[in-house]
Formats: structure tokens, sequence, C-alpha cells
């Protein structure tokens, strides 16, 4: 059985295969390495994965999350999933070489991500060659969930949200400075928290703020992120994540304006990701 895993900051798609067919598609929390703990990571795996796939088999899990980047990740990663699959074969990766799998396969081109956070790298062969450093939450994710929540409260505690729009979201939220600097500040996941807010941008794209803040907030990710890469005029760029998709009318507009090259926006990349291991699987069995 083949197990692929992509994990987000906000959730993890596992999908199990057999015989080139899709069993089950299970969707968890996210299990960032650097924030979930090992017995959270395990109890997760537990509790929704284990049900799901068939005691007996021997097992190929293919892991990509974010937060994995180094060789202490990977192997917290391996650790928590060997211990409840002792004698499977584990691959662990970044979410962001899923994603440039997902989006090139085999093939040269610039892959990012735009969902709770953003990333983004120039891939061939199915490997990253060259990654822009992200920097997480306080000093990158531009273009992001979790960058468009942090302008639109920002905005709103400041008093520079325009009139109606600030009524709106009062309404919907009711929240004051008190409470949203306590949730950054001192909360779990903050930067999930601030994105959660975007499903009121998305709610009200009609608004020239906040259609305003998206185009420039994804102008921003990609003069700081893409434009810097070698042949960044000439390659195709894909995109994936949820803000990518939930936005992709806008994102296609600014690559229009950029004079960039526009691939792919898909919402989510497990099924790719399956389908590249697949392929390398059944090409190594011929």
């Amino acid at each position: 059985m083949v197990i692929i895993a992509d994990s987000g900051s906000t959730k993890t798609t596992w999908i199990t295969c057999d015989s080139n067919h899709i069993i089950n598609k299970i969707t968890t929390p996210g299990l960032n390495p650097n924030f979930a703990t090992d017995i959270f990571f395990r109890n997760t795996i537990i509790d929704y994965l284990l049900p799901a796939v068939s005691i007996g088999d021997r097992h190929r899990i293919f892991f990509y999350g974010s937060g994995v980047a180094d060789e202490f990740t990977v192997g917290k990663v391996k650790n928590a999933i060997s211990s409840v699959f002792p004698d499977a074969i584990i691959e662990v990766g970044s979410d962001l070489k899923g994603a440039a799998r997902a989006l090139f396969g085999d093939e040269k081109g610039i892959a990012c991500i735009i969902g709770t956070g953003s990333n983004s790298c120039l891939c061939d062969d199915g490997e990253i060659i060259h990654n822009i450093p992200p920097l997480g939450f306080i000093l990158g994710d531009e273009g992001s969930g979790a960058y468009f929540g942090k302008m639109l409260l920002a905005d709103y505690l400041r008093g520079i949200m325009p009139v109606e729009i600030a009524t709106k979201f009062t309404e919907e939220y009711n929240t004051d400075k008190q409470a949203v600097t306590s949730r950054v500040y001192r909360g779990e996941f903050p930067s999930r928290y601030v994105a959660g807010f975007v499903s009121f941008i998305a709610g009200n794209l009609d608004s020239p703020y906040l259609s305003g803040m998206v185009r420039n907030g994804f102008r921003i990710f990609l003069e700081r992120n893409v434009l810097h890469y070698d042949d960044s005029k000439q390659l195709k760029i894909s995109f994936t994540g949820s803000v990518a998709w939930y936005f992709g009318e806008i994102l296609l507009e600014i690559l229009q304006e950029k004079n960039l090259k526009p691939g792919d926006i898909i919402r989510d990349p497990a099924d790719r990701i399956l389908e590249y291991h697949l392929n390398k699987l059944n090409a190594d069995t011929r």
C-alpha cells in the first residue's frame, strides 16, 4: 500500500492507494514538526490513519510537510510514523518538494505555495534547485493567508480600514485589540489564527480596499520570492494552496501585469503527488 501525506500549517491530507486505485482520502490537523509534539503526531496517525489502512500490508509512506527543513525535523517525522508503522518504507520531504513534484513532475519550473504561509522554489527533475527562504510568519510569508490576515487586523485595530468594511468586520467578529494581541502573541498557532480572517476578504472581494490588498500582496510575493530566480521571465510559474486557489483570477492578473508565464493553480497537491510516485514506482518495476 502506498500512502501519501501532504501536510500544511492547517491540515494534512492523507491518501491511501493500492494497485493504482485510491482507497481512502483522510484529512487530519496540520502536522508541522516544529509545533506538533511527538505524542500529538503519533496519536493523530493512530486515531485517523491507522483505521483506514490494511494492517497486514507492507506500507510505503511518502510524507511532505510544512516545517520539514532539516535532518532534525525529518527524523522527528520518521520516528513518529515508524512508531505506528515499524515495517514501513518511509520517505520525508518538505511541503515545497511535494508541491514541486505535483506541479511540474520532472520538468523545470517555479513552484509556489500560497496558503496559510507562502514559499517558492526553482525545481527540475523532481528536485529543488534553488529556494528563496520564505522566513515564516514574522519576517516573510508574503501573499499568504497569514500575511493578509495581519494586514487586515492591523488596519482594523488602527482604525484605517474603510468604515463600511470595518462595520462588517465588527458585526462578524466582534473582536478587539486585547483579544487579537492575546491570540497573536500568546496563543497557539498564531499564523493559523490570523489566516482564518481570509474568509472575510474572500466574502467581500467586491470591495476595492480588499481586492487591492490581495493584488498588492501578490505583487510583493512575486517581487520578493519569484523574480530573483534565474529565468523567472521564461519559465512557467505554478501555484498550490488555498489562497492561490481562491484568489486565482487576481493572481493570474498580477502574473500578466509582471509579464510572467502562468502555469497551473491547484488547491491541493496530494492527488498529483500520488500520481508522481505511482509513475515512479511503476517505472521501477518495468
